[in-house]
Parts: C-alpha cells; sequence; structure tokens
C-alpha cells in the first residue's frame, strides 16, 4: 500500500475557529482559481462538499494548495456518485493564488457549513489493513475493533472501509490515501451514513491527480 499524504489527524466538527480552509459545506473558500464542476453523466453542476487545504507538516497536497471535493445529486437522474471514475464527482485540486469565494450555481443548495479542526488520534494501522477475502477470524475481529476505535474522520493513517478495499488506480499503481469523511453530523449523501475518501496519485505530473469515493454502512 502506498504512504500516505499525511500523518495521522482526526477531523473534528466546529462551528467556529477551525483551521483555515477546513471546512465542510457552505461555499468553497479557494485560495487560487476555482472551476465548478460539472457531472460528466447528466451534466448538471456538482454539489460542494468539503475543502482541504495544503498545510505544511499536516497534510502535504503540495504543489497544490487545496483539493475541493463535489458530487452530482439531481435527483432527476441515476449518476455514479460514489465511482471515482464516472465523473459524477470531482476531486478539484487549486493552485495558489488571488483568493476567491465561489458561490453555487443556481438550483444547487449548499450544506450547512461546519469549520474542521484536527486531533491528535491513533489507530491500529495493521489491523485495519487486513484483507478481509482473506483474514483469519481472529483478524476479522481485531478489523472490527480497530474500526469502532480508530476516527471515523481523519487525515492520513489508512482509510476505513466499510465495505472492504476500494483503492483506486491512476497512473498504473494504487493511489496514495489523503483524507476520508464521515457522512454525519453533516448530513452529506454518502449512502446510509456512508463515509467519502480521498486519494492521490502517485505520480507528480498526474493531469487528474486526485479521486474521491463513497462507501455505504
Amino acid at each position: 500500500m502506498p504512504l500516505p499524504v499525511a500523518p495521522l489527524w482526526a477531523l473534528v466538527p466546529l462551528r467556529t475557529d477551525g483551521v483555515p480552509l477546513l471546512k465542510v459545506g457552505g461555499t468553497p473558500q479557494a485560495p487560487g482559481p476555482l472551476d465548478w464542476p460539472v457531472c460528466e453523466m447528466c451534466g448538471k453542476p456538482l454539489r460542494f462538499l468539503f475543502q482541504l487545504p495544503h498545510i505544511e507538516g499536516r497534510l502535504d497536497l503540495a504543489p497544490y494548495a487545496s483539493v475541493h471535493v463535489f458530487q452530482c445529486e439531481n435527483p432527476d437522474s441515476v449518476c455514479f456518485r460514489w465511482d471515482p471514475e464516472e465523473g459524477a464527482n470531482a476531486a478539484v485540486p487549486v493552485m495558489a493564488g488571488a483568493p476567491v469565494v465561489v458561490e453555487s450555481p443556481e438550483g444547487v443548495k449548499p450544506y450547512a457549513e461546519w469549520m474542521l479542526g484536527f486531533e491528535p488520534a491513533t489507530e491500529d494501522t495493521e489491523a485495519l489493513s487486513v484483507d478481509v477475502n482473506e483474514a483469519s477470524d481472529e483478524q476479522l475481529a481485531a478489523l472490527d475493533r480497530a474500526q469502532e476505535e480508530a476516527p471515523e474522520s481523519k487525515v492520513g493513517g489508512v482509510p476505513g472501509w466499510l465495505n472492504g478495499d476500494a483503492t483506486p488506480e491512476c497512473c498504473d499503481a494504487p493511489m496514495r490515501f489523503v483524507a476520508q469523511l464521515a457522512a454525519m453530523p453533516y448530513g452529506l449523501e454518502f449512502g446510509d451514513n456512508g463515509r467519502g475518501y480521498v486519494f492521490r496519485c502517485t505520480r507528480e505530473d498526474c493531469v487528474r491527480p486526485f479521486r474521491f469515493l463513497t462507501q455505504g454502512a
């Protein structure tokens, strides 16, 4: 498994005084130019979910200043918004430039805004990384314990999969884990109280360096 792009930190919800540019919902606040993405399946504007900033020593997104995550929530279509390849979601990197606040397109309702903060955390990396298809009963029990004890929302560490390892590949290699975000308490549409996962390509020259996918509980 490729190394994550950050040391492990739990992401915790705050109403005020969060880490600058680390947030869920509201309108995107970008440290540079950001074009609002549209769904490649239905053509409608995607809905903004959350954003992650580059933070030296905590979350290495360089050379990008931030990444902004969107997904399709068009009620009139059946777009594969959980899939990292179908274009019904987007993880958009932003290069540093003039800061901008990007308002939602007409007809796209913003989620309630939450600021996020970092808290130190620990997790059982070995237990969380087990292959469930080959694991013993003892390993599966350890996985269940590790899932309960690990932070549901975090940067770094290893992904806490709800339905088995779904690490995407890019440029002929598994992508590096960046972060995961639980649907609650934010009310995000990730299936039945699911999680969203952000990954990054291992190649610096990749033209689409980030992917997003979700799994329902």
